[in-house]
């Protein structure tokens, strides 16, 4: 690549893009998730954009994304939740005055709003229960 490629390469800003790492995908957690929740997992990284780690979602927009039912979206959620994809940090409803979605963290990212301590990555500790081995 030429010098003038080059340099017209690192000026533009690159498009937004989702990352999976190689030992998230061979990990127990990933196997064990349905291709619903790998979906939703990608849906959910590609809303994150890095300032703090929030993303917000409500059940209709799962469906939405997944182009799927509500209990298969609601499936797909607690597959994430269950073995330590992402958490809870806001349950949403309809008790204020305006609706609001829930705010989910991903725990493949730092928790703290300046992004400066360790990502807690509960995926890589969950384990198959052993009645299902």
């Amino acid at each position: 690549m030429g010098r003038a490629a080059h340099t017209a390469q690192r000026g533009r800003k690159s498009e937004r893009h989702v990352r999976l790492y190689g030992h998230e995908l061979n990990c127990p957690a990933y196997r064990a998730l349905s291709t619903d929740a790998r979906a939703l997992l990608i849906e959910l990284r590609w809303l994150y954009v890095g300032q703090k780690n929030e993303v917000f979602l409500s059940i209709r927009d799962m469906m939405q994304q997944l182009n799927a039912g509500q209990k298969r979206a609601q499936k797909a959620r607690d597959e994430l939740l269950e073995k330590g994809w992402i958490a809870v940090i806001e349950q949403g409803g309809f008790n204020r005055k305006t609706r609001h979605a829930t705010v989910y963290c991903l725990l493949n990212e730092p928790l703290d709003p300046q992004g400066k301590g360790k990502a807690p990555k509960d995926y890589m500790r969950w384990k198959l229960p052993e009645n299902s081995r």
